[in-house]
């Protein structure tokens, strides 16, 4: 007669890898494991039945089970969308978003990424409001060529949103203005039906992020 004592087993199998009972016949599911409780309560034996805490227990852990399974399944389908899994992965990450607006709230403005193509002598940021007027000019120097992730942290303009253009003289006199990205690094999410994450004070959607890296 089968037994269904191995319970933690059954979770395991069924868990593992999201098994499927085609590519592992030896798995059983959740309607065979009811079937088998079912066959051991009717062919359990009358001088020592199955007692009504150990049925208890039994039923309980096979929900437990289904549970698991049911969130696994959920997991595996949400592979590549906002699902969990996916934005744990940007933890950590420094990530560029399809934006050149930056929100300025009691002088910061949080960072802004560009990419220089040659050494600049000189690289300055505005913030240009809507309509169209440069509220503040903020330099920086000079810097190299490459990428550049920088904070706007000492920003005396009104609070609001303004967009950042950054303006750079290379070292040959010609004027450079590259493409400005929103920056920063994901240090949370919020999860939900439109699950989002948090690049410092700011809630984004994956869908917004145009680039991730590894933090300089």
């Amino acid at each position: 007669m089968a037994t269904i004592n191995g319970l933690g087993q059954v979770a395991g199998d069924a868990l593992g890898g999201a098994a499927s009972k085609k590519d592992n016949p030896e798995i059983i599911d959740q309607t065979e494991f009811l079937e088998l409780l079912v066959t051991q309560l009717q062919n359990q034996d009358p001088l020592n039945p199955m007692q009504n805490e150990e049925f208890a227990v039994q039923l309980a852990q096979f929900t437990q089970v289904e549970q698991l399974i049911g969130i696994n399944e959920k997991l595996e389908s949400d592979k590549g969308s906002d699902s969990f899994g996916s934005l744990v992965s940007y933890l950590g990450q420094e990530v560029w978003l399809d934006s050149d607006v930056v929100s300025v709230s009691n002088g910061n403005a949080g960072e802004i990424a560009f990419q220089l193509g040659n050494n600049a002598s000189n690289v300055q940021v505005e913030l240009v409001d809507s309509a169209g007027i440069v509220q503040q000019v903020l330099s920086f120097g000079p810097l190299s060529s490459g990428s550049h992730r920088i904070p706007l942290d000492e920003v005396t303009a009104a609070n609001g949103d303004y967009q950042a253009r950054v303006k750079a003289v290379s070292s040959g006199g010609g004027e450079i203005a590259p493409e400005v990205s929103v920056a920063g690094i994901v240090n949370g999410y919020i999860p939900g039906p439109n699950p989002t994450l948090l690049v410092g004070d700011r809630e984004v959607l994956t869908s917004e992020i145009s680039r991730v890296q590894i933090p300089k």
